[in-house]
């Protein structure tokens, strides 16, 4: 789903081939591949926005600031297809679910790892540790990250 962004906000854009992730001889999703590949993907774009020559010094700012990343996905049909899953049934929408949800939580529990080394991005953290706090809870208090596990949540 398109978001609008802030002005000179960039965001690294990048899609996970689903069709790779069925393992063909079980008919079932190889969730430990999805997983490794979400991460390396999430590393993948943050590398991305300290390499990429921005031309304005605006989104020079804006991204390294925010560190803004997407992962989409490609191929979920043929996924079902590997899986004999009928597209917009019950099981499919299940698994579509699920996968999604992975996808989702792997992206965030690899972002707080790379925070964790490289601290968070700089429009997170505040000139105070009051200015901190204050918006990392307006970050969680969305409610979208609401609906993620504590363990996300907690940061």
């Amino acid at each position: 789903m398109e978001q609008p962004l802030a002005p000179y906000s960039v965001c690294n854009l990048a899609a996970v081939n689903l069709a790779q992730m069925a393992d063909k001889n079980t008919k079932s999703v190889d969730y430990a591949k999805l997983k490794q590949t979400v991460k390396t993907g999430v590393r993948m774009q943050d590398n991305v926005i300290d390499a990429t020559p921005y031309f304005l010094e605006e989104n020079k700012k804006q991204a390294l600031g925010e560190r803004r990343v997407g992962l989409g996905v490609m191929g979920l049909h043929d996924l079902l297809i590997y899986c004999e899953t009928k597209y917009g049934s019950e099981e499919g929408n299940t698994l579509a679910d699920n996968i999604f949800e992975t996808i989702a939580t792997t992206a965030y529990r690899e972002s707080i790892e790379l925070a964790k080394e490289k601290g968070s991005f700089p429009f997170l953290v505040g000139e105070t540790d009051d200015e901190t706090k204050n918006l990392r809870e307006a970050f969680v208090n969305t409610g979208y990250m609401k609906k993620m596990p504590e363990d996300i949540n907690i940061y």
